[in-house]
């Protein structure tokens, strides 16, 4: 056998060298699946595609000081990586140029990539090789992974992209390793689909008649929605740890998807798509964007949502009763779509989608969706619970923010909305007690909130543990895999002229295309000022510092100790850019003090209920716990969370959304009169401590306590007031 081996491996490499026409399914026939399988995995550990990394299996020349000395490389000028876009591609740094200095974000991210190492890789592929026959020792894993769980796979899918966002981000070796291993094994399981009587390239931990189901519009769990995990974590690993293996099972399972669908009416798989089916379009039209292959382009379309799609495009706001994060994935995917076809009618949905729904559907920390459904537009102080904000909803949010942000490199507003979220939940979402970085599901805006795990979803867990190591798995702490490690993927842009610094985080990064390497110092939002450094590199360019639409008065730029009159250029109706041109020299710096102020922020649908925020930072009372006894608001006291089943093998209603008729949501309206509220004296509101920022102030005639809602943990805490007795 090792012979076999030896001997296919030689030749896969030799064809591949010559660029053969020699097909992987032909060495297959020639050699045997078990033959080329391991040959394949002896090879691609030791190579990378060179149009992707450069140089075939070479270090980078200039590794970080604290990583490991391979570090991923880029194209001069791309970014190479297909979920950027076609305007990503030049607009975005690698996430390999960026580095998180110490941070919180930067805390958040370590934990997130301990737990993804520390997860049992074969646990995690338990239900997959009982799917395919194959045995398994391995010890069964609990929540929405358990065996009799018709969303068992999905994490894998997203343990995947962690992997490889972790690699891409640090450089560590052993995320590499634990993504090729994974990609390996569901590698061989693919290939023995037909023997475990599956179609070729079926690849999942559940078995294929689930489509059969989903077809025949029968009740069943959004299968295709955990064939766009596998896919997009595919796709990570093939462009972000340099994974060859994986680009061949993601052209085979989208083959498999295309030839699934293609014997589908439109009409029929219009019902197909009232089941929540995730980013799979998305998925398929970066697959596309590697491959050239018009196939997935088209299979791509096929998943279009009427129903929900075309009032977007027409600029209608019909967004009431959906279920946002079933709903959120098709308007990426339109946005990718439009790139990839120029169709106007995909550009109209992403950006009436997003304009509709940061104006009327959002609350103040950025997230959307009460029980996880949009309530009626302008709804905030009448949707008030502890399962508002749900984590995969913003995840989602930002990502389409971002790719919004690559068309138009100097809209404040977009970078704005994704501070906001970013700051105020998703780096509140994890608990910073727990090794593991584990991730709360929703972020309550009822008086008396706390982060906790899903107990809808959960009854029995304990409230102040957000998830459990192998027991939870539910989509937001799939989501949070990547959420935790990608910090870095936003805070520069660039275009021909130089950099763009678009959000406060202490960072470092290599200008590839200036040869330039920058470094952010700042202990934002707790102070105010932000310093850039030339670290090393000279060149002509911009630098452009965002001015955000919160800045409470012109800020005060100064370079090399000078300070600099007219540096700001205006952008839209609030914020700019502080712009310096110049030569830049190693040793140059520049420093940016955004003036901050409190600002009362009232519900659309109640003036007198108002949260406090100080520049983007969105402030919590640590005080509530007995409004929160109370019990919710009328109209929501009985209200599930339907945003997926709940934990049992079997979901409540005919589609994942929970919703019983398209755009219906039987029992939830998420509107109500709000339950009573703590009456805060906004007069007394003060800032006591800078750094942490520290506020007190009187609220029901006691004194409290405020601080960042992200930093909000294991107590109750507020965010909405009455500011006025009614």
């Amino acid at each position: 056998m090792r012979e076999v081996t030896r001997r296919a491996a030689g030749a896969i490499r030799a064809r591949v060298g010559r660029r053969s026409d020699l097909s992987r399914r032909q060495a297959m026939a020639l050699l045997g699946g078990g033959a080329v399988l391991a040959a394949e995995s002896a090879w691609l550990a030791g190579w990378q595609p060179a149009s992707w990394w450069g140089v075939a299996g070479t270090a980078a020349a200039d590794p970080w000081p604290d990583s490991p000395a391979y570090v991923p490389g880029y194209p001069m000028g791309r970014s190479g990586y297909a979920p950027d876009g076609t305007a990503g591609a030049t607009a975005a740094y690698p996430l390999a140029s960026v580095r998180l200095l110490d941070s919180a974000f930067r805390a958040n991210q370590g934990r997130t990539k301990d737990y993804l190492l520390f997860l049992d890789p074969n646990r995690m592929l338990h239900t997959f090789r009982l799917n395919y026959g194959r045995p398994s020792a391995a010890r069964p894993v609990g929540g929405w992974e358990a065996p009799n769980m018709q969303v068992r796979g999905h994490t894998t899918g997203h343990l995947l992209s962690g992997l490889a966002l972790t690699y891409a981000s640090t450089g560590d070796p052993r995320a590499k390793a634990a993504g090729e291993y994974l990609v390996g094994q569901l590698a061989q399981l693919q290939a023995i689909a037909p023997l475990a009587g599956y179609a070729p390239g079926y690849l999942s931990a559940f078995p294929e008649s689930f489509f059969d189901r989903l077809e025949a519009g029968q009740r069943v769990w959004s299968p295709y929605y955990m064939i766009h995990k596998y896919l997009a974590g595919m796709i990570d690993q093939y462009q972000l740890a340099g994974v060859g293996q994986a680009l061949d099972v993601a052209v085979r399972l989208a083959d498999w998807v295309d030839a699934r669908t293609a014997r589908l009416s439109y009409a029929h798989m219009q019902h197909v798509l009232e089941t929540e089916y995730g980013g799979l379009p998305e998925s398929l039209a970066n697959l596309y964007r590697i491959t050239g292959s018009e196939r997935y382009l088209r299979t791509a379309q096929r998943f279009y949502h009427a129903r929900f799609l075309n009032p977007l495009a027409a600029g209608d706001d019909a967004l009431r009763g959906a279920q946002c994060n079933v709903s959120l994935p098709k308007v990426i995917a339109s946005l990718r779509m439009w790139e990839e076809t120029g169709d106007q009618k995909y550009r109209a949905i992403a950006y009436n989608f997003w304009q509709i729904a940061t104006a009327h559907y959002s609350y103040i920390i950025g997230g959307q969706g009460n029980y996880e459904h949009w309530t009626a537009p302008d709804v905030v102080a009448g949707a008030l619970s502890n399962s508002t904000c749900e984590g995969c909803v913003t995840y989602n949010m930002l990502k389409l923010t971002r790719l919004l942000h690559f068309h138009d490199l100097t809209r404040v507003d977009l970078l704005d909305s994704y501070e906001r979220g970013l700051f105020n939940q998703m780096l509140g979402s994890q608990d910073p007690d727990s090794p593991h970085g584990f991730v709360c599901y929703y972020t309550g805006l009822s008086p008396g909130a706390f982060k906790e795990q899903p107990l809808n979803y959960f009854p029995g867990g304990d409230p102040d543990v957000y998830a459990t190591d192998y027991d939870t798995f539910t989509c937001d702490n799939a989501t949070g895999l990547e959420t935790q490690v990608k910090f870095a993927d936003t805070i520069y842009s660039r275009d021909a002229r130089g950099v763009y610094v678009n959000l406060f985080i202490p960072s470092e990064v290599r200008c590839a295309d200036q040869g330039i390497t920058l470094r952010q110092t700042t202990g934002f939002p707790d102070t105010p000022v932000v310093r850039l450094t030339v670290v090393s590199g000279a060149a002509p360019m911009d630098l452009r510092v965002r001015v955000p639409g919160w800045t409470a008065g012109p800020p005060e730029v100064v370079l090399n100790g000078t300070p600099l009159r007219n540096a700001v250029v205006p952008a839209g109706s609030a914020g700019g850019w502080a712009v310096v041109s110049r030569h830049w020299q190693p040793g140059d710096w520049l420093t940016v003090t955004l003036p901050m102020s409190l600002t009362f922020n009232p519900a659309p649908d109640n003036p007198a209920v108002q949260a406090v925020s100080y520049g983007p930072v969105v402030l919590s009372g640590l005080y509530g716990a007995g409004y929160a006894a109370a019990g919710p608001a009328p109209g929501t006291a009985a209200a599930p969370s339907t945003a997926s089943p709940p934990s049992t093998a079997s979901p409540p209603t005919g589609n994942a959304a929970g919703n019983s008729a398209p755009g219906g949501v039987p029992g939830v309206t998420g509107e109500g009169q709000a339950t009573a509220l703590p009456v805060l004296d906004t007069a007394s509101v003060r800032r006591t401590t800078a750094n942490p920022m520290t506020f007190e102030a009187t609220a029901d005639a006691q004194p409290i306590t405020l601080i960042p809602v992200s930093r909000a943990q294991h107590k109750p805490y507020t965010v909405y007031w009455q500011t006025t007795e009614t």
